[in-house]
C-alpha cells in the first residue's frame, strides 16, 4: 500500500481528483509485482520517459454524443480485440483506441515534458518516508497518467459528448478519465473486463475503485459480489458478456482421454504450481493426459519443470480459441479469478475450480470446487455438468447486443 500522506499532496494536473480511487489498484497490488532492484527500477523509469509505444486512433462521426475509450496502460491483445469487436457494433459511438507501434519510438519532446513534471513531484514527495522502488514507481506512474490525460483531452474536450464509456475504470488511466468526464456533466459507465471476485487476492478492487455512474456487469454473480463490496445496487446494470456480442459456434465433441489445465497470471504463481501438481496426481489416478493453457501475461515456460512428462502432452497454442481448447479436452482444471470459467459455462464444458478455503457458502451457486486430490477425484467421477441455472447466473443471455442496445438507447431518450 502507498503511504497515506501521498493522497494529500497537490500534484499538478490532479486537482479535484480522487487520488485514492485512481491509485487504488496500483497501491493494493504494488507488492505483488516482481521485486525490482534499484538499477532495474531506474532503467524502467528512464525507458518510460524516452519512448512512445503507442499512437492513438480516434474514430469520429458527425453528431455522435457517445464516446468510448480503451487505454493502453494494461494493453492486452485479447482485451483490445474484445473492446473493438464490441464497440464497433454501435454506430452512435465515437471511440479512441491505442495503436501499438511495431518498434519503440524515441521522443525527446516527451522526455523533457515528463522530466519537468517528475522533478516537481519528486520535491513534493521528498519528505514522505517510502522505499526507493515504490517512490520511483509512483513518480513514473503519475507522469504516465498525466501524459495520457493530456493526450486524451484532445479527443474528449469540447466535443459535446454526453456519455463516456471505458473498458475498465479500475485502471488509473481510465479512472481519471471517468472522473474528468463526470466534471463535464457526462454520464459515465465502465464495462466489466474480467471475472472479478471479492474473495481472491485482489479483494474486489475492481469494484471498490470504480468511479463510473454505471457498472455494466456480465452477470448476477458480479452484481452479488459488487453489493458485497458496498457498490450501490442502482449502479449495477446486468447486461451480458461483451465478447459474446457475436455469438460463437458451440463446442464440438471432446477428447475423453485428455484434460486441460488453465493457469492464472503471475500474481497467482503459488496457485499455478498447485494446479500443475494436482494435474500430475489426477492424470496418474485416472490414466489420462493433460495440457497447459497459460495466462496471456505468462511466457509459456514458467511451469515446465513441474509437469510429469509421462502424462503431459504440451502447451496449448496461443492462437487457439477457448472453443478449440474445449474440443481437445474432456474437462478443465482452473484456478481462482480467471474469466475462462465463464467461457466454459457458456460452451457447456465441465470444469473444476481450485479454491483452497472454499466452505460451500459463497455466491457461486455451484459445487465444482476442490481443495485436495480426493475432492477433485470425486468431482471428476461425478462428471459435474453445466445446467441452465448456471448459464443464467454467470452468462445472463445470448442476446448481448440487444441488452446493451436497449441500455444505450435508454440514455439517448
Amino acid at each position: 500500500m502507498f503511504a497515506e500522506e501521498i493522497y494529500d499532496l497537490p500534484f499538478k494536473g490532479f486537482e479535484n481528483i480522487d487520488l485514492k480511487k485512481m491509485l487504488m489498484g496500483p497501491s493494493e497490488t504494488f507488492y505483488m509485482r516482481k521485486k525490482r532492484t534499484r538499477e532495474e527500477a531506474i532503467r524502467e523509469y528512464i525507458n518510460s520517459r524516452l519512448y512512445d509505444r503507442f499512437d492513438y486512433e480516434y474514430v469520429r462521426k458527425d453528431n455522435n454524443q457517445f464516446v468510448a475509450v480503451y487505454s493502453d496502460m494494461y494493453f492486452r491483445q485479447d482485451h483490445f480485440k474484445n473492446f473493438c469487436g464490441f464497440i464497433k457494433e454501435f454506430a452512435y459511438f465515437d471511440y479512441v483506441i491505442p495503436v501499438k507501434l511495431e518498434k519503440e519510438r524515441l521522443n525527446i519532446k516527451r522526455c523533457l515534458w515528463m522530466l519537468r513534471y517528475d522533478i516537481g513531484n519528486f520535491f513534493l514527495m521528498k519528505k514522505i518516508a517510502m522505499p526507493f522502488e515504490e517512490r520511483i514507481y509512483l513518480i513514473r506512474l503519475l507522469g504516465m497518467i498525466r501524459l495520457y490525460v493530456e493526450r486524451m483531452s484532445v479527443y474528449i474536450d469540447n466535443k459535446g459528448y454526453k456519455y463516456g464509456l471505458v473498458y475498465s475504470d479500475s485502471c488509473p488511466y481510465e479512472n481519471i478519465l471517468v472522473q474528468m468526464m463526470k466534471r463535464k456533466d457526462m454520464r459515465t459507465a465502465t464495462l466489466q473486463h474480467g471475472y472479478f471476485s471479492a474473495h481472491n487476492i485482489f479483494k474486489g478492487v475492481e469494484f471498490r475503485a470504480s468511479v463510473s455512474d454505471d457498472f455494466l456487469a456480465w452477470n448476477e454473480y458480479t452484481k452479488d459480489l459488487a453489493l458485497e463490496c458496498g457498490i450501490p445496487e442502482e449502479k449495477m446494470k446486468v447486461l451480458g458478456i461483451p465478447r459474446y456480442i457475436n455469438e460463437p459456434v458451440m463446442q464440438q465433441e471432446t477428447n475423453d482421454a485428455v484434460f486441460s489445465v488453465i493457469l492464472g497470471g503471475r500474481a497467482l504463481d503459488e496457485e499455478n504450481k498447485k494446479l500443475v501438481n494436482y494435474a500430475n496426481l489426477l492424470a496418474e489416478k485416472e490414466g489420462m493426459k493433460y495440457f497447459l493453457r497459460y495466462h496471456p501475461a505468462c511466457t509459456g515456460t514458467e511451469y515446465s519443470n513441474l509437469v510429469n512428462e509421462k502424462y503431459f502432452v504440451g502447451v496449448e497454442e496461443r492462437s487457439e480459441s477457448i472453443k478449440e481448447m474445449c474440443g481437445k479436452s474432456r474437462f478443465s482444471l482452473v484456478g481462482s479469478g480467471t474469466s475462462v470459467v465463464i467461457d466454459l459455462i457458456y460452451l457447456n464444458q465441465p470444469f473444476f475450480e481450485y479454491k483452497e478455503d472454499w466452505d460451500g457458502k459463497e455466491y457461486q451457486k455451484r459445487s465444482n470446487y476442490f481443495g485436495d486430490i480426493e475432492r477433485l477425484a470425486e468431482q471428476v467421477e461425478s462428471k459435474c455438468s453445466i445446467d441452465n441455472s448456471l448459464f443464467k447466473y454467470y452468462c445472463t443471455t445470448k442476446k448481448v447486443k440487444d441488452n446493451y442496445g436497449k441500455y444505450f438507447e435508454s440514455i439517448m431518450n
